[in-house]
């Protein structure tokens, strides 16, 4: 939301609620709100009716109006943005524990407020990706109209090609210049597929490093890269806050078999590093690639032949896993968040209209 909010501002008086805000923008008023933690159910409802309480009251004193909300922990808001639609995700993820649909009570009180939120408490839902839509109109009452795509932004100077950040990270890492680096990111290691990437890299041509970001449990993986003879081929990073973008310029390039994936900003962040991208048909961010030139597109992202093969066509080509990062960093200036600024302001713009 502060990338919108820093460009809304230039134009449009702007406030922003949130439980934590650590930045410097000029004329953005900013409320910062109390957090209830724990029980997780009473923190979304809580959040729900806070954030509408603030909403009402800002609308009535200051004359706002738009209120956005960037996600359904608010009852009434004129746009929501939705990064995934939960009752799906909840489908998905019984499914891959192998156990029917179920609901625990912060998912069945998170279901209740997201149905009235997009079928009652909203005049423009945006989805991030088509996937993200088809899946709020499979799920609730919602006319297709009613559903605005605008992808996700990525920002663009953060995330670049870096040579000389390039050299520091490999010298750093103790890798050398010879070496292919294939880079992994993502907090949720299964829904991920990294244990699909470990399984691939017996069958690797070539010297190769897989580094893995992200802040799940390591050991199983670990042990599995261990049992194939390929604990000499991974790094496990832990979480990278804000160093995550010299990584991606000290690799080659971007492995992600994600099983499922509303969007996956990681995806279009290597794409900006000027990295080509290998990841799942399913994930939201294959939406805005060319499959065969700025990244591969997997069919089924647990299929090792097809990762393998994927993977050894860049790791083999040099001249290719370069074209391809070329192109990736051409495809992610599309989507720098001034575009989504603009796309988002058009959506306030219709609902003024009416």
């Amino acid at each position: 939301m502060v990338e919108l909010a820093e460009r809304f501002v230039k134009d449009h008086e702007t406030y922003l609620l949130t439980s934590s805000y650590d930045y410097e923008v000029p004329n953005l008023i900013v409320h910062k709100k109390s957090m209830i933690r724990k029980p997780f159910w009473l923190k979304i409802l809580y959040n729900a009716h806070y954030n509408t309480k603030y909403s009402r009251i800002i609308k009535k004193n200051f004359g706002i109006n738009i209120v956005h909300s960037q996600s359904t922990e608010s009852f009434e808001c004129d746009v929501v943005t939705m990064q995934s639609c939960h009752k799906a995700w909840v489908k998905q993820h019984d499914s891959e524990k192998g156990r029917p649909f179920s609901i625990n009570p912060p998912d069945y009180v998170r279901k209740i407020i997201e149905r009235y939120v997009l079928e009652r408490g909203s005049k423009k839902i945006i989805a991030i990706s088509n996937r993200v839509k088809q899946e709020i109109l499979e799920n609730y009452g919602v006319p297709t109209e009613k559903v605005e795509v605008i992808h996700s932004g990525v920002n663009l100077e953060e995330f670049k090609p870096n040579f000389a950040k390039r050299e520091k990270i490999r010298t750093k890492l103790g890798i050398n210049e010879n070496q292919i680096v294939l880079m992994f990111s993502g907090h949720e290691f299964s829904r991920k597929g990294l244990k699909y990437i470990i399984e691939t890299l017996p069958r690797i041509k070539g010297n190769v490093k897989l580094l893995v970001a992200g802040g799940d449990n390591p050991t199983p993986y670990f042990r599995l890269a261990s049992e194939l003879g390929m604990q000499d081929h991974i790094l496990f990073l832990g979480t990278l806050k804000e160093d995550l973008n010299d990584h991606y310029a000290a690799s080659d390039l971007f492995v992600f078999p994600t099983l499922y994936e509303p969007f996956g900003l990681v995806i279009t962040e290597a794409m900006a590093s000027g990295l080509p991208v290998i990841t799942s048909k399913i994930a939201g961010a294959a939406e805005i690639m060319t499959d065969g030139e700025d990244g591969l597109l997997l069919d089924d992202p647990t299929n090792s032949e097809e990762l393998a093969e994927k993977i050894n066509i860049l790791v083999e080509d040099e001249n290719l896993r370069k074209q391809m990062g070329f192109n990736a960093r051409k495809t992610a200036e599309k989507y720098s968040w001034g575009y989504v600024a603009q796309k988002t302001l058009e959506v306030f713009e219709e609902i003024l209209r009416r």
